[in-house]
């Protein structure tokens, strides 16, 4: 409040504290002379009249003074002397009835004491009303009226008199606290008043000023009466929407100016607030006069008249197009940051965290209140040096941007790669204000550059044994060609049947590793069909008991039901031979060597789901090859798998038998676990997914007589000459004719010469000047009819992809066993 302002509060109280001397005079004259009567048997006559002449005197002083006021009907400057001569005449009044204590307090009757502290305490209730429009006058009436008679009270000293001390006491502060409120409420309602007038006064001396602020107002503002009709609406308004005031002054039709759909909108939004007692705000859609639909933020008030009647209501529209596309483009952002799957972090310019998004949480495991006003150094995890931080500081805090990779640690301790980036953010003048950090978190990212570490392993791997597998096979295929032939020369001597028969089964376990290693480097055929992997085990356990020391306890335990999985039986059988191997090397040294085989059904829990997310179904079929063996460290349990990894001594591992294990596994969706303690034994678990339909095949099926030729003439075609030798003596052997040739051309040249009785060719697929696909193309032009069997050395599925014949032809892989070769040539010539 001004100066002025104070002035006219002064005014007003000095001037309610002489309008109420009329009525506090008539109280005084009334109790004053009560008093004097009801004493007069106790107090001196003259003490009491010379009291009662006093009090009147200057009651009828105050009472010509208020006349003397009202006459005058001073002006605000001179208000003070006038509060002078009143605070005078009350304090002057609380004197003389203070001196009732002396004057007027009978020792002799504690009735009339009391009806004494009664009276003047009436006489100071009163004056909380009369006197409290300002303090001075009030409390110095309390004081000097009632502390006389307290001191007199307690001065007697009798039970009673300090039991009435103590009350007049309390009085006195409940009297004293009253006349501070109601001096604070009349303060309060003067001020209210004389605000309220001023205002009133502005108002009315500025209604042409509003009338031009209402008109160049930045915001739309009208004024619609109960019925819906407009009695004001301002320039602004009219000249964004393109329609003169005099147009809504006088519609009736409000959809003929807005449009049907935006003025039904406006006259809801109207109804709405009249219902309402609280402000009413929506958001409606204006179309401008620029032609542009414009969304707008509309707030209604209720006008009520004296009586509180409800007669209008105003609106106030705003323009928030602008607004309403930048917070959406705002919420956009921050939507963006909070589903970002990287870690966003921001900070202060000190590095106080201010705010992390939830891939923050996720990534660390802090949640948002246990860092927020903390450092990011919380994160560190010891892997980086003080001089790696310093120069990030210096470059962030210099306006760079910072990138780098950084290992940082969660709040369980383990540690997390993660690229990360740093850029200061700048305020209008260009000043760093915050930091905002970026992870993104590089465990998987890690894991696929090992995956592709690995694979560029196994191709090396599968180039290295594609390029050696030709050679080798043909070898291979003389070898095992010999050994028929052999065998047939001395089947009457068992002592060297079973030597040679111990060689041959040597020489195609080598060529059934070179198809496993070729496989493992993913470039071998994998011939996935149904079988029951409870037989299957059932018999590969006979087959291994037999490869196993005496020494070695072997058992095994299999469940009694058909576990039917679908995978390559030659692969698995290869699986679980080397892991047999594997167990009987661990057990050499242990005093009571033991090897148990176990088989069961198993049904994935939480646990197994979650630890292989990539493993699908629930039931598996569990193998687990365990022994009591010497046990693997848990450096070598990270490597066991690796290619070319192996633990035992030189010439008694390749370690290739667990990375082939590990990849065949794989390759047939199962999964492969070890548990191992050193110097206590180990486990391996293989879950193999089982099927649900109980369609098997039978992967034993061994048909192991020869079948003969009549006499037919048979071409031989390869490019190695001890290949051609030994099959040309195997086929003799079955009573077959041979010819000879060393490549297509010569094929060709042979089929011209012995058109009529070449009954069958076995033709090598690549063989030099013209190979065997394109040499049988040649002849099947001429010779539809004649027969073609096929025969490599080399990976027909990858090295030779761009080679091999159509899929109606048929295909063997070298080398091939006698028996099935004199099978295939019958059913050739036979169909």
């Amino acid at each position: 409040m001004d100066l002025n302002s104070d002035d006219l509060l002064k005014r007003e109280q000095v001037k309610l504290l002489y309008e109420a001397i009329p009525l506090t005079v008539a109280a005084t004259i009334i109790n004053a002379s009560v008093l004097v009567v009801v004493t007069r048997n106790v107090i001196e006559t003259k003490l009491a009249l010379v009291w009662l002449a006093s009090i009147l005197i200057i009651t009828f002083i105050r009472l010509g003074t208020y006349q003397f006021y009202r006459k005058a009907q001073p002006e605000a400057s001179q208000t003070a002397r006038w509060k002078t001569y009143f605070t005078i005449g009350s304090i002057s009044a609380g004197v003389l009835w203070g001196s009732t204590a002396l004057f007027l307090f009978p020792e002799s009757s504690i009735i009339h004491q009391v009806f004494v502290a009664f009276i003047v305490g009436g006489m100071c209730a009163g004056a909380v009303t009369s006197l409290s429009y300002l303090q001075l006058p009030v409390f110095s009436f309390l004081f000097f009226a009632l502390n006389p008679l307290i001191i007199r009270f307690f001065t007697v000293g009798s039970e009673v008199t300090n039991t009435m001390g103590v009350m007049l006491f309390l009085f006195l502060v409940m009297v004293s606290i009253s006349a501070l409120r109601t001096y604070q409420n009349t303060r309060q309602n003067i001020n209210l008043r004389i605000h309220s007038e001023q205002q009133e006064k502005v108002i009315l001396e500025s209604k042409l000023e509003q009338q031009v602020i209402f008109d160049n107002a930045p915001v739309g503002i009208w004024l619609v009466d109960v019925d819906g009709r407009y009695r004001f609406v301002n320039k602004t308004f009219c000249d964004a929407v393109g329609i003169p005031e005099s147009a809504f002054l006088t519609t009736n039709h409000l959809s003929d100016l807005l449009g049907e759909k935006a003025a039904a909108n406006h006259l809801k939004s109207d109804r709405e607030c009249l219902e309402k007692d609280e402000p009413h705000l929506s958001q409606e859609t204006l179309t401008f006069v620029d032609g542009k639909p414009h969304l707008m933020e509309i707030t209604r008030v209720k006008v009520k008249d004296d009586s509180g009647k409800v007669t209008a209501t105003v609106g106030i529209a705003m323009d928030i197009t602008e607004r309403h596309l930048a917070e959406d483009k705002l919420r956009k952002l921050s939507e963006a940051i909070k589903q970002a799957g990287e870690s966003v972090i921001i900070t202060d310019r000190q590095g106080t965290i201010e705010y992390v998004n939830p891939s923050f949480t996720k990534i660390t495991g802090y949640s948002s209140e246990e860092v927020l006003g903390k450092n990011p150094r919380i994160l560190k995890s010891g892997n980086q040096t003080e001089e790696y931080y310093e120069h990030l500081w210096s470059t962030i805090s210099s306006g760079k941007v910072w990138h780098s990779t950084v290992v940082d640690r969660r709040k369980d301790g383990s540690q997390y790669p993660a690229l990360m980036t740093i850029s200061p953010i700048l305020d209008i003048n260009g000043t760093i204000t915050h930091y905002v950090g970026i992870q993104q978190d590089m465990t998987a990212h890690e894991a696929l550059d090992e995956k592709f570490r690995q694979a560029q392993k196994m191709e090396a791997l599968g180039t290295l044994v594609g390029g050696i597998a030709h050679d080798f096979n043909n070898m291979l295929a003389g070898m095992t060609g010999n050994l028929y032939l052999a065998k047939t020369k001395v089947a009457d001597l068992p002592d060297v049947m079973m030597k040679l028969d111990s060689v041959e089964e040597l020489s195609f376990r080598a060529a059934e590793m070179i198809q496993q290693l070729l496989t493992f480097a993913r470039q071998g055929r994998i011939i996935m069909k149904p079988f029951g992997l409870t037989s299957f085990i059932k018999a590969m356990s006979k087959l291994s008991k037999a490869s196993i020391p005496e020494n070695i306890s072997f058992h095994s335990e299999l469940c009694h039901e058909e576990l039917v999985v679908k995978g390559d039986a030659t692969q698995l059988q290869q699986v679980l031979m080397n892991l047999l191997n594997n167990a009987r090397d661990a057990v050499n040294d242990v005093p009571e060597p033991k090897i148990v085989l176990k088989i069961e059904e198993f049904k994935a829990n939480k646990d197994f789901t979650s630890n292989h997310p990539d493993v699908y179904g629930t039931l598996f079929a569990h193998l687990i090859v365990s022994d009591n063996g010497s046990g693997i460290s848990d450096t070598d349990k990270e490597q066991i798998f690796d290619p070319f990894y192996t633990t035992k001594e030189v010439g008694l591992g390749t370690g290739l038998g667990l990375s082939m294990t590990y990849g065949a596994i794989q390759s047939h969706g199962g999964v492969l676990e070890v548990e191992s303690t050193l110097g206590e034994g180990s486990s391996f678990h293989i879950y193999l997914p089982l099927k649900e339909e109980k369609e098997m095949v039978d992967v034993h099926a061994n048909l192991n007589e020869v079948i003969s030729g009549q006499g037919e003439l048979i071409l031989v075609v390869d490019d190695n000459a001890d290949v051609r030798r030994t099959c040309k003596e195997v086929l003799k052997d079955l009573d077959y004719q041979v010819l000879e040739a060393s490549d297509g051309l010569e094929a060709i040249e042979q089929l011209t010469e012995h058109k009529d009785d070449i009954a069958l060719i076995i033709m090598d697929v690549v063989m030099p000047r013209l190979g065997g696909v394109k040499s049988a193309e040649r002849i099947k032009k001429r010779y539809p009819d004649m027969k073609i069997i096929f025969a490599t050395g080399y990976d027909k599925d990858e090295t030779l992809k761009s080679e091999m014949p159509s899929d109606r032809h048929l295909v063997l892989s070298k080398p091939y066993n006698i028996v099935t070769l004199s099978r295939i040539i019958r059913e050739q010539l036979d169909s």
